[in-house]
């Protein structure tokens, strides 16, 4: 296959990623899109989505699957039985010809629609680990996966949403785990706040809460040394695009504190700093905050100590 030097947008970015969970290889979506497999791979490995990690089962477990499916096992529980993916799973049985059953899950359609703290939060987390996609003759979808490690934030999610959705089992390359929903109401409000275009809602960009959200996600805090100076310091760093880096400084400002620079990085942008600014950032975010990722809270927690202390 010959490919070119195709920049794919957000939203092909997050079509291919849907068709990949449906049960496409990584080479019929690299010519769709005309890129190499490994670019492909690449997109899927950024958003923790396996690439057809059911090609790992045998004949054997494949035929296993389906029947166990037909005699009433749901796809969650397939899922960890073979430990893989729930898409995984669906792919399979779609490939197969299976007709699926239909599942009622419950689910908070309306939960962005009224912007409460928890809600500025949960949003800013799925601006930027999340995903919203459309396919033709589907339900939209909003979806995110997480490593093994941050599970429990899926659990949290799923809770917000009041969803009795499943979250897959970790899967065996890169073990993360999947959470997924379908709703119209959920995914058009989302791209109506500003997911992939457009402005930040402003009810969101002056929110602490949007924006612990944001970091909790594509963000990152830490303490660190240097050979010069053994004494442990803050350093607070953020990546994104510039459309959503631009409020998030404009926050800061309006928050007392200094304005960051935001500085491109490879294909995307990010803004950082170290020691006492970094410091004031993190207590404006994490300072008694209600929701948070927990290893970030704890770091945060850390730091906030050692700035006490100091």
């Amino acid at each position: 296959m010959t490919t070119l030097n195709v920049r794919l947008s957000d939203v092909q970015k997050e079509e291919l990623v849907e068709r990949a969970v449906r049960g496409e290889g990584l080479t019929k979506l690299g010519e769709a899109y005309g890129i190499s497999r490994q670019a492909v791979r690449g997109i899927l490995r950024r958003r923790g989505v396996p690439p057809r990690i059911v090609g790992k089962l045998t004949e054997a477990q494949r035929d296993e699957v389906v029947q166990r499916y037909l005699n009433g096992s749901s796809m969650a529980d397939l899922a960890r039985a073979f430990g893989v993916t729930e898409p995984s799973v669906r792919g399979l049985l779609v490939r197969r010809g299976v007709a699926l059953r239909r599942v009622n899950h419950m689910l908070r359609h309306d939960a962005f629609d009224h912007l409460t703290p928890d809600a500025c939060y949960w949003a800013g987390f799925l601006f930027a680990d999340g995903s919203v996609g459309y396919r033709p003759g589907h339900l939209p979808h909003v979806s995110v996966g997480l490593a093994q490690c941050d599970r429990e934030q899926l659990v949290a999610l799923r809770s917000f949403l009041g969803s009795t959705g499943s979250i897959s089992a970790p899967s065996a390359t890169h073990g993360s785990c999947q959470f997924s929903v379908r709703s119209v109401q959920l995914a058009d409000r989302l791209v109506e706040l500003g997911r992939y275009q457009g402005n930040v809602d402003q009810r969101l960009a002056v929110s602490r809460d949007f924006w612990r959200g944001v970091v909790d996600g594509d963000g990152s805090i830490g303490m660190y040394r240097t050979k010069q100076n053994p004494r442990p310091f803050a350093q607070f760093r953020l990546v994104g695009s510039r459309r959503i880096l631009e409020p998030f400084t404009e926050f800061l400002v309006a928050a007392g504190l200094s304005r960051l620079s935001v500085r491109p990085h490879k294909t995307i942008y990010n803004v950082g700093t170290t020691r006492r600014s970094a410091e004031k950032i993190i207590y404006l975010l994490y300072n008694d905050a209600a929701v948070a990722l927990r290893r970030k809270a704890e770091m945060a927690a850390r730091i906030l100590n050692h700035a006490d202390a100091g």
